[in-house]
């Protein structure tokens, strides 16, 4: 029965040791960081820091934590900080806002830098921006509550539609009907 077949997986996945998981954990994470884009480049303290501030502005729009500004000039930038972008340039392909789009593999010195940190700050700033970004997905404080993401995606847009003054009135003719 397909039943049990689960319960045996279920019971498999739940046999493994934590020190073995950890050991996945990490090996993922190592993947996932060999995946990510390497940017590396003459960067000066100043201006990544400046980048820094713009993409916590952002940062802000999604309540997001806040990244700490840089000691020294990092070369290559650290997984976390490309993750971050990352996040952002995401959500940018997502709303659309093609003049906000950016590559991160493009980023090579000080000039790049100013010009990422200008449309972050561009989209800090942008009420459409950040109206795209509190737009719910469709069952609103619930999704918020349960901490599921409220921006569309390329696979969920056009998939969500404002009910029409035909469907209220259709709603109102059934429930007059069952009165």
């Amino acid at each position: 029965m397909p039943g049990e077949e689960m319960r045996e997986m279920e019971m498999e996945a739940m046999a493994v040791e934590p020190e073995r998981l950890m050991e996945l954990a990490d090996k993922a994470d190592m993947a996932e960081e060999d995946s990510m884009p390497k940017i590396e480049g003459d960067f000066s303290l100043n201006r990544i820091n400046k980048l820094v501030d713009s993409m916590n502005r952002v940062n802000k729009l999604f309540q997001a934590p806040m990244y700490p500004k840089f000691d020294a000039a990092p070369n290559p930038l650290p997984p976390e900080f490309i993750r971050n972008l990352q996040m952002i340039d995401s959500a940018v392909m997502s709303s659309g806002m093609d003049e906000y789009e950016y590559s991160l593999e493009d980023v090579k010195d000080d000039q790049d830098i100013i010009e990422l940190a200008g449309k972050m700050d561009a989209m800090a700033s942008d009420k459409s921006f950040k109206a795209f970004l509190n737009k719910p997905l469709g069952m609103g404080e619930f999704q918020k509550d349960s901490d599921v993401p409220m921006m569309a995606t390329e696979a969920t847009r056009g998939a969500i539609t404002q009910p029409s003054a035909d469907a209220d009135a259709e709603v109102d003719l059934f429930m007059s009907r069952m009165a």
